[in-house]
């Protein structure tokens, strides 16, 4: 076997198994100048096209290509979300002992100061469900990861905020950190749209991590001369997060690809009851995820370019607002399959679910 056709062979593979494999080597082959040793981008590109297509069935009809695209991005979305929250357990914790006294003293030198931490784990629901009740309900709306606030013990320094807000960056940027320049803060005027400046805001970066530095004199019950200081820190998105989702959601959507065309196969030729579950819970599962889905990966595609850190998993809104839906849809898309693998599959034709 030559480099050509193994690598013919290993493309071809995009088709459904059958004598058309054969038929397309023999034929690449042939027509294949005997220089060539790998198989063009243009080749392999229409080879994977066009298999992936035949394994839909139905060459003349386009709902089931309809039909596979959505159901690949359902999937792919399912696939991401459960590889990124696999690769988030591989994240470091919020630093703890040494590493934040050290974080404590850069930020408040010479004062006592306290953390609170809003979640025990990677992520905070206000809500506290077990497992068992996150099953069967999902999470709260205010579900996200979990966040260590420091602030010094009374809460309120004495001085100017500005001068402090500026050495604090000044000690920030020897301590290895990257610093962003402090924005103005205070309410804004309605009528002129101007600020009053009342504090300032920044932010610092760090062996993945990112601290926001908030100085104000607008809390209540600030004393004459003072200033309320908090800093909130976050986990960034580690990289090996976002390649794992990314991997996901192609796995998840090849998976979604093929699983719709064999059960277009299966139900080809299908009593019509069969044929009649399998469209219809289909269709509804595609009601139900599709949105989710949508949104799911517009937030994935918007978290990998943000520069700060993810306030809420891209997934969130599946296991908050949209938890009831998303499990009825999955729900329904297993009996779809169900209904696949208990049909009798068509003999030579490649016929879909639509």
């Amino acid at each position: 076997m030559s480099r050509l056709d193994a690598r013919y062979r290993l493309l071809l593979r995009a088709y459904p198994p059958g004598r058309r494999r054969a038929e397309l080597l023999d034929t690449l082959m042939e027509a294949a100048p005997a220089s060539r040793h790998i198989p063009t981008l243009r080749e392999a590109a229409n080879l994977l096209r066009h298999g992936l297509r035949a394994r839909l069935g139905r060459p003349a009809g386009r709902g089931i290509v309809v039909v596979a695209a959505f159901v690949a991005l359902i999937a792919g979305f399912l696939g991401a979300s459960v590889a990124a929250r696999v690769a988030w357990e591989f994240a470091p914790d919020h630093p703890s002992g040494a590493a934040l006294a050290e974080i404590k003293a850069t930020v408040f030198p010479g004062l006592p100061a306290e953390a609170a931490r809003n979640g025990d784990g990677l992520f905070f629901d206000p809500s506290e469900r077990s497992y068992a009740g996150v099953a069967l309900y999902g999470h709260s709306e205010d579900f996200e990861f979990s966040t260590l606030i420091l602030f010094p013990t009374g809460r309120f320094i004495s001085g100017s905020y500005r001068s402090w807000t500026a050495a604090a960056q000044d000690r920030l940027v020897a301590a290895g950190w990257q610093v962003s320049d402090a924005e103005v803060t205070g309410p804004t005027s309605i009528a002129t749209g101007e600020v009053d400046d009342t504090g300032r805001t920044f932010t610092a970066t760090r062996d993945g991590r990112a601290l926001k530095v908030e100085t104000t004199t607008d809390v209540v019950d600030t004393p004459a001369g003072s200033f309320d200081v908090t800093a909130r820190l976050d986990r960034l998105t580690p990289g090996y997060v976002t390649a794992a989702a990314v991997l996901g959601l192609l796995s998840g959507a090849l998976v979604g690809w093929l699983l719709t065309g064999w059960a277009s196969r299966r139900t080809e030729h299908a009593a019509p009851s069969i044929r009649a579950l399998a469209r219809l819970s289909t269709i509804v599962a595609l009601v139900l995820l599709l949105p989710q889905a949508l949104f799911g990966v517009l937030l994935l595609g918007t978290a990998t370019f943000a520069a700060g850190p993810p306030v809420q998993p891209f997934w969130s809104l599946s296991l908050t607002y949209g938890y009831g839906c998303g499990f009825l849809g999955v729900l329904l898309f297993a009996v779809a399959l169900a209904s696949a693998a208990v049909a009798r599959p068509g003999s030579d034709s490649l016929g879909a679910i639509g």
